[in-house]
């Protein structure tokens, strides 16, 4: 250990070796000195102590309580980690490209006479993507009709954001984007859990599907709550579209990674797309379960659609263009908060014992 004195202070410690180096100026007390020492013998404890925990052979234990937390086991760890970060970009991806939809839709047309109308198209939409997604799948690999599909939500979502030239009225593509909000959610949903099922039998889904789909939960508690941050920081609700681009882009070329070590013939628990039993219309409406399901799908989709056009009406009326975008992001937020809590505490717990 040495201490060295003058005008300018320098110190120097050494345990075994040297420790930190610093100028100071005007220190005269004693007192000064010893306080000092003591604040730099305690840096250097921590910064040792940091440097100690993110050595690899403590990583090691943190990773596997990490993945003990989530009830995944080591040789499921791979596949799992790859879903974790592409629900966290789908989660984003929804999360701006809704507020911004919403947002400018609502500003620019109205709520009584547009909304329906839009509304009633985006239903259309989405009965069209899942019906072309249905009768595509089987007949072609599923790696090449998700990457299809994706490709296909980059091309419109990039034609949202850049096509203003291609218009007359940029308006247009407003009501365009407020109407495949629906197609999105389903395109990108059928593809996260349609990789999802052919990488895991039922035993296996029903033990991590919860912690699986806390990716896009999180993901998008994050994205809702940065809304507004950016919003105050100057970013246009337009350019939350780019946002949106750039996570569905980084979701394509993570599934491309997934697909290409985790969805090859060997590793899949389906085989053959051709294991996939559809029904025909007469088998269909003689299943009592599946007529139940349906069911209950359409009633709550159309109570759902009168809700979401109660809300906006009331929305527009409350807030005006300005502050609308903070409260649909806030609102969406505490939205996808409750999500994560009944995620995190109720669905595995229901999936293994129901």
């Amino acid at each position: 250990m040495s201490l060295q004195f003058s005008n300018n202070l320098t110190m120097k410690y050494y345990f075994g070796k040297p420790l930190l180096t610093k100028r100071f100026e005007n220190i005269t007390s004693k007192q000064s000195v010893v306080n000092l020492y003591s604040k730099n013998i305690l840096f250097n404890r921590n910064f040792r102590q940091i440097s100690s925990n993110l050595n690899p052979k403590r990583l090691k234990p943190m990773m596997k309580r990490f993945w003990g937390m989530l009830d995944v086991e080591p040789e499921e760890t791979g596949p799992v980690s790859l879903l974790l970060a592409i629900s966290f970009f789908m989660g984003l991806f929804m999360a701006t490209v809704a507020v911004a939809s919403q947002t400018l839709f609502l500003n620019f047309f109205s709520e009584k006479d547009d909304l329906p109308v839009a509304i009633m198209y985006s239903g259309i939409f989405g009965i069209v993507t899942t019906f072309l997604y249905n009768f595509l799948q089987g007949r072609i690999p599923f790696r090449i009709l998700a990457i299809l599909n994706l490709v296909a939500v980059i091309i419109l979502t990039a034609f949202i954001e850049f096509g203003a030239a291609y218009v007359s009225d940029t308006k247009l593509l407003f009501r365009f984007g407020f109407m495949l909000l629906l197609p999105f959610a389903f395109v990108t949903q059928l593809v996260f859990w349609g990789a999802f099922a052919r990488m895991f039998n039922v035993r296996v889904s029903k033990r991590i599907i919860g912690s699986v789909d806390i990716g896009t939960t999180i993901a998008s508690i994050l994205a809702f709550f940065s809304v507004p941050i950016l919003l105050a920081a100057g970013v246009k609700v337009e350019s939350l579209f780019t946002i949106g681009l750039g996570s569905i882009v980084i979701y394509l070329l993570l599934f491309l990674r997934l697909s290409n070590r985790y969805l090859t013939q060997d590793r899949l628990f389906v085989k053959s797309e051709s294991e996939i039993k559809k029904l025909s219309l007469f088998q269909f409406l003689r299943n009592k379960y599946i007529i139940t399901l349906s069911l209950f799908i359409i009633i709550s989709t159309i109570a759902l659609r009168f809700i979401d056009y109660s809300f906006f009406n009331i929305s527009t009326v409350q807030f005006n263009n300005d502050s609308l975008p903070y409260f649909l992001s806030f609102f969406e937020a505490t939205v996808v908060i409750f999500s994560f809590l009944f995620t995190s505490f109720a669905t595995d717990y229901i999936n293994q014992n129901y």
